[in-house]
C-alpha cells in the first residue's frame, strides 16, 4: 500500500476480520508485536500512522480499519492482558480514552463510537500479545448492505488524509496526560485504623487530617509497611483485618499507587500518648469523616465502616 497514491477514487477495502490488524505494516524480530515495534521507532510515526505518543501508551491508527478513523489506543510495554498493565500504564490509559473519543467526534463528526477490548486471539484479538483498545467512530446508516452481503467495508477517505485531519484536531486539543506517569508509581501503604470503635487520623506537616501511611522499604510487603508506618506515625501497634483495595493519586507531583488495609489497635505504647492530640487524633467515624482533608480519604473510611459492618461499599 503506497500513501502516496492520489487516485480520488473511493476505496473498497478487505479484510474485515480483527486479526488482520497490523498484518502487513512489517516483519518484526520473533516475540516482538508490531506494536511493541511502532513503540521503539518514533522516527517513523508517520510512516506508522501514530497519531499520538505518550509516555507510557500511544494512539495509532489501525492499517486495516472497520470504519474510517478507526484507532487503537495501546500501552508501550508489550503486556497481553489488562492485569498486567502496572498503575502508571493503567492511569495514561484510562486519561487517553476519553480525550481520544472527544478528538474523533470533533474531527470526523461521527453519530457515536464502538469501544472495544480484545483479549486473546480466540476473543478476535489480532494482536493477541499485545493488548490494545479500539475505537471507531459510527455513522447512522453506516451498517449498509456492504458488510452484511459481501464481508466488505466502504472507505470513502484514504488514510493519510484521515490522519491528517486527525493530526490538526490533535494540535489543537493537545492529550491530558501529567509528566507523573513518565515515571513507575511510587508504592504505599497505610491503614485505616479502628480503636474502640473510633478512627485514628493523622495531622501531615501541611496541617491536613489523613490516614497514616507511608514508602515500602527494600524487600517489604505492602502490609508489612502498613503496619510500621502507624506504629512510626502514632505508636500504636496494630494488626490488619483486611484489605481495603489500592488507591491511584499524585501528591507533590508523585504519581503514588496506595495500599489500604482496615486495621485495629493491638497495643498502646508511651509513644501513643505522646502523638494523641499533637499530631494524631482519635474520633468517631462521622467526626472523623468530617474532619478528613480529601473526599478520597472519606470514600474510603466509608469502605472500610460498610466493611466492618459486614456490607459492601
Amino acid at each position: 500500500m503506497s500513501f502516496s497514491d492520489t487516485n480520488d477514487t473511493e476505496r473498497l477495502w478487505t479484510p474485515w476480520r480483527m486479526d488482520y490488524v497490523g498484518g502487513e505494516r512489517r516483519p518484526t524480530p520473533p516475540g516482538v508485536s508490531i506494536f511493541a515495534a511502532i513503540a521503539a521507532d518514533p522516527a517513523h510515526d508517520t510512516e506508522n500512522l501514530v497519531l499520538y505518543r505518550g509516555t507510557r501508551a500511544f494512539v495509532v491508527m489501525n492499517l486495516y480499519p472497520y470504519n474510517t478513523g478507526h484507532c487503537l489506543v495501546v500501552p508501550s510495554r508489550q503486556v497481553a492482558t489488562p492485569d498486567a498493565l502496572d498503575a502508571g500504564e493503567t492511569a495514561e490509559i484510562g486519561q487517553l480514552l476519553p480525550w481520544l473519543v472527544r478528538v474523533l467526534t470533533q474531527t470526523l463528526h461521527c453519530d457515536g463510537l464502538n469501544i472495544g477490548l480484545n483479549i486473546g486471539a480466540v476473543a478476535g484479538a489480532g494482536v493477541a500479545e499485545h493488548l490494545h483498545w479500539h475505537l471507531v467512530p459510527r455513522w447512522r446508516g453506516d451498517a449498509n448492505f456492504m458488510p452484511i452481503l459481501a464481508k466488505t467495508t466502504v472507505m470513502p477517505e484514504l488514510l493519510p488524509d484521515t490522519y491528517a485531519k486527525i493530526r490538526r484536531t490533535i494540535a489543537a486539543d493537545p492529550a491530558p496526560i501529567v509528566g507523573t506517569l513518565a515515571a513507575m508509581p511510587v508504592q504505599q501503604a497505610g491503614g485505616v485504623v479502628f480503636h474502640d470503635g473510633d478512627i485514628v487520623l493523622r495531622r501531615a506537616a501541611d496541617g491536613s487530617l489523613v490516614f497514616p501511611k507511608g514508602h515500602l522499604e527494600p524487600g517489604e510487603t505492602p502490609g508489612d509497611a502498613a503496619i510500621r508506618e502507624v506504629w512510626e506515625e502514632t505508636g500504636l501497634r496494630t494488626q490488619i483485618v483486611a484489605p481495603l483495595g489500592s488507591h491511584l493519586c499524585v501528591q507533590r507531583g508523585q504519581l503514588l499507587d496506595i495500599s489500604w488495609y482496615r486495621m485495629t489497635v493491638a497495643d498502646e505504647t508511651d509513644e501513643w500518648a505522646r502523638h494523641r492530640d499533637r499530631d494524631a487524633l482519635l474520633l468517631p467515624p462521622a467526626d472523623a469523616a468530617a474532619a478528613l482533608s480529601y473526599d478520597d480519604y472519606r470514600v474510603l473510611l466509608a469502605r472500610a465502616v460498610a466493611q466492618m459492618a459486614g456490607q459492601t461499599a
